[in-house]
């Protein structure tokens, strides 16, 4: 296996692809976090309260994105060619060569992450120190890692399985949009407050006081707890919570990056092991 890592990474790092989406993760982190100070400006004259925890993490759900295009793009060519017959034909067994492909394409995505939170840190001057801390900053770097890590592994699923790379690609944005919009759909939904607020409204022609009435849309009990697990379980989950910095239980949600990484690898192996290579 060796041998398959020492021939991947030298691909990586020669690829022009890695480079030009290297590039362009930086320059889209700088003028996201320059955007964001002019954003905090404009709030902070006009009296509301903001700090850099509220912009930091924005681009967080597309991390995901970086690496459902990056593995198929980077993996497409593979079958096209004929290189994974090739390995499997000098001795090389597909349970490494899954592997190492796995490994290559999260280092890449893990590179990515380091350039967006990299280009993030002017903020700290345009805008100001984190509210969460050292240490809440850096349980975010390990949600965020582990979140990377299980993207990889869905869309190295789908990329080692499918020997289109225009599909694959295709497959890949349908599945990562469809994750963004799960997890958006559950946020939102454990959002919800408990009671609709006190207020006034204007019903029949003149101003009605309203009173405080429980919300039929907040989800409680046990419901609420396996709606909280399924989403942070999604590895788009705790990329939407991130953008608000809403993450309350990052050891949990590392725990659940691990298990879901761990699961979709296995299972990927495993019909990986049973394709057709041709």
């Amino acid at each position: 296996m060796s041998r398959l890592l020492h021939a991947g990474f030298r691909r990586l790092f020669c690829s022009r692809l890695f480079w030009i989406m290297a590039v362009l993760t930086a320059a889209v982190s700088l003028a996201a976090i320059c955007g964001s100070a002019g954003s905090f400006r404009a709030l902070r004259e006009s009296r509301v309260d903001a700090s850099l925890d509220r912009y930091f993490f924005e681009l967080a759900p597309y991390m995901g994105l970086l690496s459902g295009i990056f593995t198929s793009l980077f993996l497409g060519p593979e079958h096209a060619d004929g290189a994974i017959r090739r390995r499997l034909s000098v001795g090389h067994t597909r349970l490494h060569v899954y592997l190492s492909n796995y490994i290559i394409c999260l280092t890449a995505g893990l590179i990515f992450l380091a350039l967006w939170i990299l280009c993030e840190t002017p903020g700290f001057f345009t805008i100001g120190p984190l509210q969460m801390g050292a240490a809440g900053f850096l349980a975010y770097l390990g949600v965020a890692a582990g979140f990377t890590a299980a993207f990889t592994a869905v869309f190295l699923l789908i990329d080692m399985l499918c020997t289109n790379r225009a599909l694959s690609v295709v497959f890949s944005l349908a599945v990562w949009i469809g994750l963004i919009l799960a997890a958006s759909g559950l946020n939102d939904r454990l959002s919800e407050l408990p009671t609709t607020g006190v207020g006034m409204a204007y019903v029949d022609g003149a101003f009605q006081m309203i009173e405080e009435a429980p919300n039929p849309l907040y989800v409680s009990g046990p419901a609420r707890l396996v709606m909280e697990c399924f989403l942070e379980l999604l590895p788009s989950g705790p990329a939407i919570l991130m953008t608000d910095a809403a993450i309350t239980h990052p050891f949990r949600q590392m725990l659940f990056s691990a298990a879901l990484t761990a699961a979709v690898i296995m299972a990927g192996v495993r019909m990986f092991e049973r394709k057709d290579i041709r």
